[in-house]
């Protein structure tokens, strides 16, 4: 679900500070708030400083006296217009004129799917809602952008899910995407195959089975060590898919995130004939692993070695079992797969 909302005048609130870099809130202090991956100082650093992407982020930070109690991300986007679409007409005829921006707000973390308001009390939350909710449309008002919008409000977000449409924000739906999560509920990872339909797990044991005996060997690795090999893979999966995507996640962007989120990192790695034929990535902070990206190299992939289901799904779970992670996130795609598997 999304929100959007045109914005009103605003009042700035001397509460609430706005900055442009993580590194002017600084780690310990995001660290102290972050309880996902995605929301962490490394993830925000990488993003402000590959080049994939461009990205132009403000963070709003409220304080109590010199203590911080809230932090919530920001970036500023352009949007994405329809040729045949009469709002997306009028947006453009206002913004040649200089009426507006065609750019919008978006509280939330790039590439993740999620939203999140990074709070020390949730007691407070409606409060803090109101600062940051009157510093967005200030923000809004200065600079002629006429939508804000929370992407990916979930269920699980109580203080977005209960108070935002009080701001203005309207719901919508977005078909075309479709997120997933696991919520690991066993102590072990037969206890997780028992939990499945039988056929789903015969077909899983079979898929174990098969992938070991085809010589692939799952292992960890260091993202560093990796980083172009990683890009080269993720871009073969990325074309396999979408054969006119340009914008592809290149080593730099490796090299960075195993920089700045090192301890956070978790690489799999699938070999065959000493060769790397597939990676798994992923983010793991406080009780939660997100499965970031996966990648192949399809000239040296077989229907029967399983490498995929193994390295998204089946090596990550038991992992997850096995270090009290309490919820595992995946990306948008393969809808019946990761159905079928819980």
């Amino acid at each position: 679900m999304s929100a959007n909302k045109t914005s009103p005048n605003g009042l700035l609130e001397e509460h609430v500070k706005v900055f442009r870099s993580i590194d002017e809130i600084g780690e310990d202090e995001i660290n102290s708030l972050a309880h996902d991956p995605c929301f962490t100082y490394g993830w925000f650093k990488t993003l402000e400083t590959q080049k994939t992407y461009p990205i132009s982020p403000l963070y709003l930070a409220i304080y109590n006296e010199s203590k911080i109690v809230c932090v919530a991300p920001l970036l500023i986007e352009r949007m994405n217009l329809n040729a045949n679409d009469v709002f997306s007409k009028i947006l453009r005829i206002g913004s040649r004129i200089g009426l507006w921006q065609k750019t919008i707000i978006n509280c939330y973390s790039p590439c993740s799917y999620r939203n999140n308001i990074l709070l020390t009390n949730e007691q407070k939350g409606r409060f803090i809602l109101d600062l940051l909710s009157k510093k967005i449309d200030a923000i809004c008002k200065k600079h002629k952008i006429v939508i804000s919008r929370f992407s990916f409000v979930s269920e699980f977000e109580q203080l977005l899910n209960e108070n935002i449409q009080n701001y203005g924000y309207q719901k919508s739906r977005l078909p075309e995407i479709t997120t997933f999560y696991l919520d690991i509920k066993w102590n072990t990872f037969e206890e997780y195959l028992n939990s499945l339909k039988f056929t789903t797990r015969k077909s899983i044991r079979r898929e174990i089975r098969k992938c070991r005996e085809n010589g692939v060997i799952i292992e960890e690795a260091k993202l560093a060590d990796l980083a172009i090999k990683v890009s080269e893979l993720n871009r073969n999966l990325c074309l396999k898919y979408n054969p006119n995507w340009n914008r592809f996640l290149d080593p730099l962007f490796f090299r960075l995130l195993s920089t700045h989120s090192k301890e956070k990192i978790k690489l799999l790695i699938a070999k065959k004939n000493s060769e790397v034929i597939g990676f798994s990535l992923s983010m793991h902070e406080d009780s939660i692993l997100d499965v970031i990206g996966v990648g192949f190299d399809y000239n040296m992939q077989t229907k029967t070695d399983f490498s995929y289901f193994n390295l998204g799904y089946y090596v990550p779970i038991r992992w997850a079992i096995e270090n009290d992670v309490k919820r595992i996130y995946y990306r948008c795609s393969m809808e019946k797969i990761k159905l079928d598997r819980g």
